[in-house]
């Protein structure tokens, strides 16, 4: 095999592109290979027109790239803000409402029975609901094989509780249960469940 170029040199290099034998004197080497003389000038010339181009195409497309992103930033953040914004005047508005009317209703339980009967009925229910508490107490420290403190009665009576004995047996009585509609109210020491007979 000889070089194109000089037929009687012997060819030592092919060219990376076109497979043509060349010498030593005719091969061009270049960082992506070795050339002949036609094709590293087109070589040459592709790597300089790619070179430039990625360079105009990256700056054209960074600038068109931030600028649509600056505009979509500043259009979802302002969106973003605005109902961040509103969610969270929500939340804290109803928030406050909820507290508000809960700490209202606690606070007057009745305030909202319009109908006088029912807010009779409510406040007479409270009142045995105390009362109950305060025979339920009594019927631990019963189970607990302890003497009923006479400071524990109902708040709507002066009268002592009524303490019956038989044996181990101890059962205390409301001394006036008729006031809330029942023939009996009373705990035992068998156990702290409050008994209500009508």
């Amino acid at each position: 095999m000889t070089c194109y170029n000089h037929p009687n040199a012997p060819a030592i290099e092919k060219c990376s592109r076109c497979d043509v034998d060349m010498c030593g004197m005719c091969a061009n080497f270049l960082d992506t290979g070795v050339y002949c003389e036609k094709c590293v000038s087109a070589v040459e010339t592709e790597d300089f027109v790619f070179a430039q181009s990625k360079k105009l195409n990256k700056t054209e497309i960074d600038l068109v790239i931030s600028k649509h992103a600056d505009e979509l930033g500043t259009e979802q953040s302002n969106g973003k803000k605005s109902k961040d914004t509103g969610v969270l005047w929500l939340g804290f508005g109803g928030s406050s409402a909820m507290i508000f009317v809960s700490l209202l209703i606690y606070a007057y339980p009745t305030l909202f029975l319009f109908d006088a009967e029912a807010a009779a009925a409510f406040e007479a229910s409270q009142v045995l609901e105390e009362c109950r508490l305060v025979f339920e107490e009594i019927g631990y420290s019963l189970e607990y094989g302890e003497e009923p403190d006479p400071s524990l009665r109902c708040a709507d009576t002066n009268t002592p509780n009524i303490v019956e004995r038989q044996g181990n047996f101890v059962r205390v009585s409301h001394p006036n249960p008729a006031i809330y509609g029942l023939s009996a109210l009373y705990v035992s020491s068998e156990s702290h469940q409050v008994v209500f007979e009508e």
